[in-house]
C-alpha cells in the first residue's frame, strides 16, 4: 500500500507541471441570431449580413492557436494553417479581425501583456495594463469534458460586456485573445457577436518556448484607442 501510495505522490508533480505547459487551438462560429436577416432590415444592412456570413465561413477554417508555460502565454491565428488562395481573398481582412488579429503576448511575472499588430499599413507594439476587471457569475456549464464557470468584464460603458467561460480544471490564469486574470482557462470567448472555443489542447513535457514580440512602434492602448478612433471618425467625414 506505501508503495503505491508512493507512486501517486511522484506522479501528481508531473501532472500538475505538464498542465503549465500546453498549446491550444481554438475556432470560431458566428452567433446565429446576430446575423438573421430580419423583414424590417434595409438594404444596407441586410448587404452588411451577408457580407459578414460569407467572412464566417472564410473564418471558420481558422486556427486560433494559444501557447503558454508557467509564467508567460502568447496566442494568435495560425497563419502556417492558412491556404495562400484564401489569404488573397478581399474577405480575409474581415475574416481575420473577426477571429483576432495580431500576436497577444502576457508574462504574468514582469506583468507585461502586449499585442503586435499591423495597423493601416504600420506594425504598431501595444502596451497594455495587467488589469482584471472581471465579475465571476454563478452560471455554470459543460464544454466539453470541461466544467466551466461564466466571468464577464466588469464595463459600465459597454453595451453588451465580452463573456468568457473559464474552467478550474486547468488551474492557469491564460486564455486566448489576451484575455487571462482568472482562475482556470479560458475555454470560451464570447464577442461581437462570434464564439471563439477551445477544440484541442496538447500537453508538453518539456516547457513551451514562447518569443516575445518585439518588433513595431511602441505606444499604449489609449493611443492605439484613440488613433483608431479617430481613423474612423475621418472615414465617416469622408463618405459624407
Amino acid at each position: 500500500m506505501k508503495f503505491l501510495f508512493y507512486i501517486f505522490l511522484s506522479i501528481i508533480p508531473q501532472t500538475i507541471y505538464s498542465q503549465l505547459n500546453a498549446i491550444c487551438v481554438y475556432k470560431i462560429s458566428p452567433v446565429e441570431e446576430n446575423f438573421e436577416i430580419k423583414k424590417n432590415d434595409d438594404e444596407t444592412v441586410k448587404n452588411t449580413k451577408l457580407l459578414l456570413i460569407k467572412a464566417f465561413q472564410v473564418a471558420q477554417d481558422f486556427e486560433y492557436v494559444l501557447k503558454f508555460n508557467q509564467i508567460e502565454s502568447i496566442s494568435h491565428i495560425d497563419e502556417s494553417m492558412i491556404n495562400e488562395g484564401i489569404k488573397n481573398k478581399s474577405l480575409y481582412p474581415i475574416a481575420e479581425a473577426m477571429v483576432g488579429k495580431g500576436i497577444y503576448y502576457q508574462n504574468m511575472e514582469t506583468k507585461i501583456k502586449l499585442r503586435q499588430v499591423e495597423t493601416m499599413g504600420s506594425l504598431f507594439l501595444i502596451n497594455d495594463a495587467m488589469i482584471y476587471n472581471w465579475k465571476i457569475t454563478n452560471e455554470r456549464k459543460k464544454i466539453g469534458d470541461y466544467n466551466c464557470i461564466k466571468a464577464v468584464k466588469d464595463c459600465n460603458s459597454c453595451d453588451m460586456p465580452d463573456e468568457v467561460w473559464f474552467t478550474t480544471d486547468i488551474p492557469v490564469p491564460f486564455g486566448p485573445l489576451g484575455y487571462s486574470g482568472l482562475p482556470g482557462l479560458i475555454i470560451e470567448v464570447k464577442r461581437n457577436g462570434s464564439v471563439l472555443q477551445l477544440k484541442k489542447i496538447t500537453y508538453t513535457k518539456e516547457k513551451v518556448k514562447i518569443n516575445k514580440p518585439v518588433k513595431g512602434k511602441e505606444i499604449t492602448m489609449d493611443v492605439y484607442n484613440e488613433m483608431i478612433s479617430t481613423s474612423r471618425l475621418n472615414a465617416k467625414k469622408f463618405e459624407n
